[in-house]
């Protein structure tokens, strides 16, 4: 009687410790920037995104429009740089082609010295999957080409970002 007791109590005992502990997911929780580049995969950790709020104010038009602009570091010490430009605010999930006005990618390679734009890419496209007032997420893949002409297009693919935003006005 005294085994079955001990084995009972110490199965209660290790269901109540394996149960009660609970493990949290932090997948949602990171921020980053990942895509590949001619078949090299790039990561940036922790990029900013700032929603700029249209300034009807002034004179220049260049601020009439809300922007949202992503920037990042890889580890390699490339620069990566989102923007986005909304009709009105709030910015919602959707596609956003280089094609308009205000979208687009700008990376500067560390590496090789060459900066890539998507300006002018009619197949290169940011697509916003997620977006509250705290977080933005989303795809984005296409061509790009160099900003100098020289070399011949490059095929960006599975690109991927979260990362927290703030609001500030222009």
């Amino acid at each position: 009687m005294r085994i079955l007791v001990t084995a009972l109590l110490s199965a209660i005992v290790l269901l109540t410790v394996s149960c009660s502990k609970d493990k949290k997911d932090d997948s949602r929780q990171r921020k980053y920037v990942s895509m590949k580049l001619d078949n090299r995969i790039y990561l940036a950790e922790t990029p900013k995104g700032i929603i700029y709020v249209p300034d009807l104010t002034d004179s220049d038009p260049n601020n009439d429009f809300p922007r949202m602009v992503i920037t990042a570091q890889t580890y390699g010490g490339d620069q990566l740089s989102f923007t986005l430009a909304a009709p009105t605010l709030p910015f919602t999930p959707g596609t956003y082609p280089a094609t308009k006005k205000g979208n687009g990618l700008l990376i500067m390679l560390n590496s090789s010295y060459t900066t890539l734009t998507s300006e002018g890419s009619a197949d290169f496209y940011i697509t916003i999957t997620r977006i509250d007032n705290m977080m933005v997420e989303g795809t984005f893949s296409g061509t790009l080409k160099e900003t100098t002409g020289a070399g011949g297009p490059r095929g960006l693919r599975d690109g991927s970002f979260r990362t927290t935003i703030t609001q500030v006005s222009q």
